[in-house]
């Protein structure tokens, strides 16, 4: 989510606007009934403002999170609709069954919602994975490349790892560079060279994924990346027939490279966000390779060039004796 799927501004008025939804079926007192009704709107579209307010929600795939997406929608349309007919009510016996039985559907519908996101809160989760299996493509998502200034703490119904308990490795520490004076340059076999600023690299289409980063140390976290397909940049620069691989750059001497086919299977992400924030100098501003199944050592940061070749070159580390392919093993 783009706050955190348990932000208090949207699951403490919706679990009090399910409650009430529910004691609506128990109140026969016509004061007390419409008094209670009025209460669940109010709460209920403080807690829809408020899941509004955190952005990035999805319908799809089905998983514990969007489950419970799909429910509290129904379930706030069969209250809000419940309100609405009880203003039209005459005193046909029909008109109150119709009335009644949209009540029960909705108290229903609450008393699911309420139960998976108390499900969520305790951090139950059984119907998607606690986290993406190294071995498995991760789903991508079409996205704003508008990014959020609070850290999301989950995506897609997955705990994400807290940047304050991500670990680190860099060849010569921390990079800092300057957002206006930022180019990318893409050279090799394109048809057309490119030298573009950071402003125009986020025009590209943005797209979010849940990724494991495995380091050879034995360390790993879980983060949701934001960004834009390698493979959308270099249809931009026009590949040649013979291209085959991708040598990456970073601003600090680093280089990585990986096969074209890789990198079109893969969607491959140069992501520019990292729990639904601009990714922070130490996390490799402006730009980080998300290379999903592959060792850390290929998720290159601080990016600044792409060169696109016909024959496999071995970068920084494993020109040093490491793995060239750099599979996780499963």
């Amino acid at each position: 989510m783009g706050n955190s799927m348990f932000s208090e501004l949207h699951w403490i008025p919706s679990a009090i606007a399910a409650i009430l939804t529910i004691l609506l079926v128990f109140v026969d007192n016509k004061r007390w009934h419409k008094a209670i009704g009025f209460g669940m709107v109010f709460f209920a579209l403080i807690g829809l403002a408020g899941y509004v307010q955190e952005g990035n929600f999805y319908l799809a795939p089905l998983n514990l999170h969007t489950l419970h997406e799909w429910i509290g929608v129904a379930a706030l349309v069969a209250s809000l609709f419940t309100v609405a007919t009880a203003a039209y009510l005459n005193r046909k016996k029909s008109s109150k069954r119709k009335h009644h039985l949209i009540g029960y559907i909705a108290a229903s519908l609450s008393f699911a919602a309420l139960l998976l996101g108390l499900l969520m809160l305790m951090g139950v989760s059984n119907l998607a994975p606690a986290s993406p299996a190294a071995g498995n493509v991760t789903l991508q998502i079409p996205v704003s490349g508008v990014l959020s200034n609070a850290e999301a703490s989950t995506f897609m119904g997955v705990n994400l790892t807290p940047m304050s308990k991500q670990l680190n490795n860099a060849i010569n520490g921390t990079q800092y560079i300057n957002r206006s004076a930022y180019r990318l340059h893409v050279t090799g076999l394109v048809g057309n060279d490119l030298n573009l600023s950071y402003g125009e690299l986020m025009s590209l289409p943005a797209y979010s994924e849940v990724a494991v980063l495995p380091c050879v140390e034995g360390w790993s976290f879980t983060a949701q990346w934001t960004g834009f397909r390698v493979i959308d940049l270099l249809n931009i620069a026009k590949l040649e027939p013979n291209a085959t691989y991708v040598v990456f750059y970073s601003s600090d001497g680093y280089s990585t490279g990986l096969p074209l086919d890789y990198l079109m299977d893969q969607n491959t992400l140069m992501a520019y966000g990292i729990n639904n924030v601009t990714l922070p100098p130490e996390r490799g501003f402006p730009f980080q390779l998300v290379a999903v199944n592959k060792y850390g050592y290929k998720w290159a940061k601080w990016i600044t060039g792409i060169d696109v070749v016909n024959k496999t070159v071995e970068g920084y580390w494993e020109s040093r004796g490491y793995s060239n392919s750099a599979n996780v093993s499963t």
